[in-house]
């Protein structure tokens, strides 16, 4: 098409149309931010990490993809990311010391998984990321931004709860927009929800 030169911003279109609206020109289709209540878009990504991510995810021993119906839990926090978001490296670091904990505790073990999902980047930007950093959770690719544009936002990092309808559809629980710190007493707050969804089983 004649561009010699096209850079890419991280938080996508949503994210570039709120940062420059002066350069937006024309009118845009509303597009609807996905809330609380909320169902959470389907998706189907490749399984970067081995058995190591099935095992963990409950995942049969040669599955290539994941799709959030495969998943027997009742909860998971998906992380979205970018590995070029200064943010959500400190985010990630501190995913990874809080899915240890999640891991170690009798309330949420098996029953709350944490997943990433690498926006607009590609598998090999997420491989690398995860080695770098050394992330002990299950990170995954959304190349083309797919389910980041389902959801309406504009910006990242962003962290989703969602909880199992038990049709293997996912209803949005709580949403963490932008840079935060699981501490503990976001770690209350995932346990009283798995225990109350134990009491409606």
């Amino acid at each position: 098409m004649g561009y010699t030169e096209v850079y890419r911003y991280p938080a996508g279109f949503h994210g570039w149309k709120e940062a420059y609206p002066e350069q937006v020109d024309g009118e845009t289709t509303g597009t609807k931010v996905l809330a609380v209540g909320d169902p959470f878009p389907d998706c189907r990504v490749a399984v970067l990490n081995g058995d190591e991510d099935r095992e963990y995810l409950g995942l049969p021993k040669e599955a290539k993809w994941l799709a959030l119906s495969d998943l027997n839990a009742h909860f998971v926090l998906i992380q979205l990311y970018n590995t070029m978001c200064s943010d959500c490296v400190a985010e990630t670091k501190m995913l990874t010391r809080f899915y240890k904990t999640v891991e170690e505790d009798p309330v949420l073990s098996g029953h709350l998984k944490i997943i990433g999902l690498g926006i607009y980047d590609t598998n090999q930007d997420v491989v690398r990321y995860r080695k770098h950093y050394d992330v002990a959770y299950p990170l995954f690719s959304d190349k083309n931004g797919q389910v980041f544009e389902c959801l309406g936002q504009a910006q990242l990092p962003l962290a989703y709860l969602v909880r199992a309808k038990g049709d293997g559809t996912w209803i949005i629980e709580l949403v963490k927009r932008g840079y935060f710190e699981p501490d503990e007493k976001f770690l209350n707050v995932l346990k009283d929800a798995v225990i109350r969804a134990e009491g409606t089983d």
